[in-house]
């Protein structure tokens, strides 16, 4: 047959094909072999080369912290990135306390509570002190007065070197751990959260389209969020048309209207002052006549009030205290309606303002006026000095009965309004995250400053807090809808850090200067050689270092840490980080400046390129 090709020549060309597949195989094989840098490996050259394919991955890779994570998942999904950051920031707080608690209970509560002589307290206990802070409780190593500077002095009888522990070093070392601990962690944290944006121009120029293209939040998987979010980018669209109005007619305004809007906002400026100036009056009344007055009595109809409310003295400077800060806000969030602001976030900004001033104003009043009224009775009543605690302990007091009764105070306000509005009117209402961030950040000062005084406060914060986290998921979760207003996640976080950092950069100041004072004494009696606390010993808290290397026995050792803390260290070390300060703030401003420099460059590159298209088109060549 024609084609048909020998069997001998057939078995030719099968050896020829078989040899050309055979030769194009090892080719391959060979080729893999030296793209598979895996093959040519032994055993613990790849276990290492596995080791350092993992570490450069982890690099990228974020990692997310298991606390509370399918509670966050929950709300991101069906309330959005923003609710998902204040629960964020919420576990945050209490992470932060939990670390607080671990190093205060190590370090200082528990060697204390070890070794002291619970044969001194000669109060009855009764489960009211849990949550005023006496009886046994105050007399007990809760406060400050019932520390010493050395573990076990004067208590039980205990090996000498468990008495060779420092209490009033570590107590002084944990107070600086505590405050510019939480400082650097806040600014590293805010430091994380600052995300690379858009410049100004570029925001101030493609407003709209920004908003349009750049504004869904992916994280929603519910039906009702999406379309609450859909509301929000149309809403936030009316709200940059509503602003740009009002920025038209702002510059419009005639010299009598600017006169007429300032005159309004002064007078609501003045009104905030005076509703502050109100508060901190009411907290100092409450201290002096309540709280240090024995004559003190409410009648009603003739009937003393405190008759039939058990521990209403003890009870009513925090319950006020509380109630201030809960009302006076309601008032304050009513000014901006008459000072005309162009826009809705510079009434947001101011309205919180307001209300942070007046926590810390009220949270300065009762600590101020506590420390002055103890110490004059120490001073002017001698004779009663036994029956009076000398002042850290009444301090610690009252910040004690504040951060749990405002924390009760507030579930059940919470638990009022909310979960019982509900079942009344069946409507579901959106979640306010800018005031539940405010009392959070209020309660966290409250622990920060009385944490001096009572150094089991970060272990009740840490309660505290969780008590507030699950209350607000159950809040959110069965009467919250998602929220119209849209909230950015990186921004969201900034905005909650900087007004904690504020809120710490406001209690830095007074615990410094009671740290390196010799009259600011928490410990001080009518006795004027009699004190109490970690600090007995000294004439400020700071002498505690100078005891501890005193008491040093090895010579050599001795004169390191007095070197370390001499005026050849601390001078040259202050003016070199002044250094590193003033070069790191020289060095941002000039990659701003750069950065500026760069925008300015590409704009201009666009319109040469834009100016070129026009020149190429105009001469009909066409790409």
């Amino acid at each position: 047959m024609v084609g048909q090709i020998p069997s001998q020549d057939r078995d030719e060309v099968d050896e020829d094909f078989l040899e050309e597949v055979e030769r194009l195989g090892q080719k391959k094989r060979s080729r893999l072999v030296r793209k598979n840098v895996r093959a040519k490996m032994g055993f613990w050259k790849l276990k290492f080369h596995d080791f350092k394919t993992w570490y450069r991955r982890r690099k990228n890779k974020h990692w997310e912290l298991p606390v509370f994570k399918s509670y966050i998942k929950d709300m991101e999904s069906n309330f959005g990135s923003g609710i998902g950051t204040f629960f964020v920031f919420t576990r945050w707080v209490i992470l932060l306390n939990v670390a607080l608690a671990v190093v205060w209970l190590g370090f200082i509560v528990l060697p204390t509570a070890v070794t002291f002589n619970y044969a001194v307290i000669n109060s009855s206990f009764s489960y009211a002190n849990l949550l005023d802070g006496q009886g046994p409780v105050g007399e007990s190593w809760v406060f400050f007065c019932a520390y010493s500077p050395q573990l076990g002095a004067g208590h039980l009888q205990i090996p000498r070197h468990i008495q060779s522990y420092h209490t009033g070093l570590a107590y002084l070392s944990m107070i600086i751990v505590t405050y510019f601990g939480s400082l650097l962690f806040i600014l590293r944290s805010m430091a994380s959260g600052m995300q690379p944006s858009q410049s100004e121009s570029v925001r101030a120029r493609f407003r709209f389209a920004l908003i349009t293209f750049t504004s869904w939040d992916h994280s929603i998987s519910s039906p009702e969020a999406s379309v609450n979010l859909s509301k929000g980018i149309a809403s936030s669209l009316k709200d940059n048309l509503h602003g740009a109005k009002a920025a038209d007619l702002t510059e419009n305004w005639t010299r009598k209207e600017k006169c007429k809007v300032y005159a309004r906002r002064m007078t609501a400026w003045f009104i905030t002052l005076v509703l502050v100036g109100a508060g901190c009056t009411g907290i100092v009344y409450l201290v002096i006549f309540v709280n240090f007055t024995t004559d003190f009595h409410i009648i009603i109809n003739d009937v003393r009030v405190e008759q039939y409310l058990p521990g209403f003295q003890t009870y009513i400077t925090p319950i006020s205290f509380s109630l201030i800060n809960m009302i006076v806000p309601l008032c304050l969030n009513q000014l901006p309606k008459m000072e005309q602001y162009a826009s809705g976030r510079i009434e947001l900004n101011v309205t919180l303002v307001r209300i942070f001033t007046l926590r810390m104003a009220n949270l300065f009043a009762l600590i101020v006026s506590l420390y002055n009224i103890v110490n004059s009775q120490n001073e002017n009543e001698p004779g009663k000095a036994s029956s009076i605690h000398c002042t850290g302990t009444v301090i610690g007091q009252e910040l004690y009965k504040l951060v749990i009764m405002d924390t009760i105070i507030h579930t059940l306000a919470n638990v009022l309004l909310k979960f019982i509005g509900y079942c009344w009117t069946m409507k579901k209402s959106e979640f306010n995250i800018s005031s539940s961030v405010l009392v959070l950040i209020y309660r966290q000062a409250l622990i920060w400053i009385g944490t001096l005084a009572c150094p089991v406060l970060p272990l009740i914060g840490t309660l505290s807090d969780l008590v507030f986290f699950f209350l607000m998921y159950g809040i959110i979760k069965h009467t919250g809808m998602p929220p119209i207003k849209r909230w950015a996640q990186s921004r969201n976080t900034v905005f909650f850090m900087t007004f904690l950092l504020l809120s710490l950069l406001c209690i830095i100041v007074p615990v410094a200067i009671i740290i390196g004072s010799p009259t600011l004494d928490l410990g001080r009696t009518h006795n004027a050689t009699v004190r109490f606390g970690p600090f007995s010993t000294g004439i400020m808290p700071t002498s505690a270092y100078n005891d501890f290397v005193a008491s040093l026995d090895v010579e050599w050792l001795k004169s390191v840490f007095t070197w370390c803390l001499s005026d050849t260290v601390v001078i040259p070390l202050f003016f070199i980080l002044l250094t590193l300060l003033v070069y790191q703030g020289n060095r941002i401003s000039g990659e701003a400046r750069h950065g500026v420099i760069l925008q300015a460059e590409l704009q201009q590159e666009r319109e040469d390129n834009k100016n070129l298209m026009k020149k190429i088109q105009s001469m009909k060549v066409y790409l």
